[in-house]
């Protein structure tokens, strides 16, 4: 396929999916960078639609990208204009939001699940997929409320891995404790204190690790459904961690 030109309505497409409603309309996102190209192009779980590259980027993407997807180019000033960042990397990745749906989760799910209730903040979000990657978890189910993953600061703090991530949305308690239930994983509810230490408790097996919003943690529904809740010593005056390191520390435990 050879090289098009971006259009004035190709542009505002593009713009337009800035957005959160306009992602989720066209179940398409936005990534920008030569890391994340190379990463959607390793992956299937959210395949490359086309991409947008300046001037100064075009003969590189050329040959790393499969033939069959569209390459628009466009002009240093249209990139600043389409781009997300204040400082554009010369590339837009325009990907196809992979549909995973919850109930399917059944038949495919790994040992170990992550569950995010109302995590507001996109920098966390993909900070603790980035995580999940590292120790190999794969899949990961949101809450309702939770930030749009597929925001572009969640995104670029993820550093390529949404790629290689199932992302299942909109899975409330009741759904979890349900899933939990009929496929025997047990459920770690992270607290921020009253829990045992990671490490304590049996972490082999089946497990689905919970997380909460930054400011007020797990719902109290969450709380209750747990088989365990697993809290991370600390001696310092800091009211609670940082909810990716969080992440970091039950999940090597589990890793272990």
């Amino acid at each position: 396929m050879g090289i098009l030109q971006l259009s004035g309505n190709h542009r505002k497409w593009i713009r337009k999916l800035h957005q959160r409603k306009s992602r989720e309309k066209e179940r398409v996102f936005i990534a920008e960078g030569f890391n994340a190209l190379e990463a959607a192009i390793k992956t299937t779980c959210h395949p490359i639609l086309e991409v947008v590259a300046d001037e100064d980027h075009l003969e590189s993407i050329v040959n790393i990208l499969p033939e069959d997807v569209p390459i628009y180019e466009c002009s240093g000033s249209i990139m600043e204009e389409i781009s997300t960042e204040k400082t554009p990397q010369g590339v837009v990745v325009i990907c196809r939001r992979g549909e995973f749906h919850f109930p399917d989760l059944e038949g495919t799910a790994s040992d170990t699940l992550l569950y995010l209730d109302r995590v507001s903040d996109p920098g966390n979000l993909g900070t603790i997929m980035r995580t999940a990657v590292w120790f190999d978890v794969r899949q990961l189910i949101l809450s309702p409320s939770c930030v749009d993953p597929f925001n572009t600061k969640a995104i670029r703090a993820s550093a390529g891995t949404i790629f290689g991530i199932e992302i299942y949305q909109s899975v409330d308690p009741p759904q979890i404790r349900q899933f939990a239930d009929k496929t025997g994983y047990s459920m770690i509810a992270m607290v921020p204190r009253g829990g045992i230490s990671p490490g304590e408790g049996k972490e082999d097996g089946r497990n689905i690790v919970m997380l909460g919003q930054e400011a007020d943690g797990l719902s109290e529904e969450l709380t209750e459904y747990a088989d365990r809740l697993v809290s991370i010593p600390g001696r310092g005056n800091v009211e609670s961690l940082n909810l990716s390191v969080a992440a970091a520390i039950i999940l090597y435990e589990i890793a272990k």
